[in-house]
């Protein structure tokens, strides 16, 4: 299969993969500007090269943290082992190459379950991290369009549209209705499928029971504990804006698989 074809199967099937290409090259190097290679998310080579050896292994490993991250980024590597200075490989080649990694996946989508004041602002947070943003509302007043203009919105009986709802690895969904019963239905719905978040607002005790109730109907444990409920990073705060906030902040963390501590912590 041809690298580009590659490219876009990969993207098309949700798969996160890093693009590697030389776009600089001075002096003796592996291989020329424009020789490329693609990476998978375990760092793993999955088509073409520039050039073997330490150089690409080097690229591969920071391809691999670049997917973790969702971070794109360049890289200058002096392939002398006797220069001095930062990205020094242990090579004997003499020459430079500067390495460019893209990160390439599908936009993230959010499934906003519930249109009142805290999906409004998570609405609105989540649209200026780049988001693609569904909301589901069975009270037309919330599920106006008016109301989240580059959404797509949805108006009707929760449960008979989540039935259908195309939900992959790629979508966040929370679970913000106007009521603890429509909470747990539309829980009962999105646990069964491939979220690669799902949070749902509550108190322990409210999650608690909604839980109970769901594991009577079938739903497994294992199902159950991908679930964030409560919902959100404990970061305080307990208006609409600040629970928003929360919800998005933890969307953040559970997407690039962080802890979400304090950064002036992390060694």
């Amino acid at each position: 299969m041809e690298i580009y074809e590659l490219i876009a199967e990969k993207v098309r099937k949700d798969e996160k993969i890093a693009v590697v290409t030389i776009v600089g090259a001075k002096g003796s190097s592996p291989r020329g500007v424009g020789s490329m290679m693609v990476v998978d998310i375990q760092g793993k080579l999955l088509s073409g090269t520039i050039g073997g050896g330490l150089l690409e292994e080097k690229s591969k490993e920071e391809a691999r943290l670049c997917i973790k991250k969702g971070i794109s980024k360049l890289t200058s590597y002096s392939l002398d082992k006797e220069a001095d200075g930062e990205n020094v490989l242990d090579m004997i080649c003499g020459g430079e190459a500067d390495v460019f990694i893209q990160v390439l996946s599908k936009q993230k989508k959010l499934l906003i379950i519930g249109g009142g004041h805290i999906g409004l602002v998570l609405y609105k947070l989540a649209s200026i991290v780049g988001f693609n943003v569904s909301v589901i509302d069975n009270r037309k007043e919330f599920a106006d369009k008016a109301r989240f203009p580059s959404a797509t919105v949805l108006h009707g009986d929760v449960k008979t549209i989540l039935k259908d709802y195309d939900i992959d690895i790629n979508t966040s969904v929370v679970i913000v209705s106007h009521g603890h019963r429509s909470d747990e239905a539309a829980l009962g719905c999105v646990v069964k499928k491939d979220a690669g978040y799902i949070g749902m607002i509550g108190s322990v005790e409210k999650n608690a029971q909604c839980f109970g109730h769901l594991l009577e109907k079938g739903i497994t444990q294992r199902q159950l504990n991908k679930v964030y409920a409560p919902i959100g990073l404990d970061i305080g705060g307990d208006g609409p804006e600040e629970i928003a906030l929360a919800i998005m902040a933890e969307i953040q963390a559970v997407g690039y698989d962080r802890n979400a501590g304090f950064l002036r912590s992390v060694e």
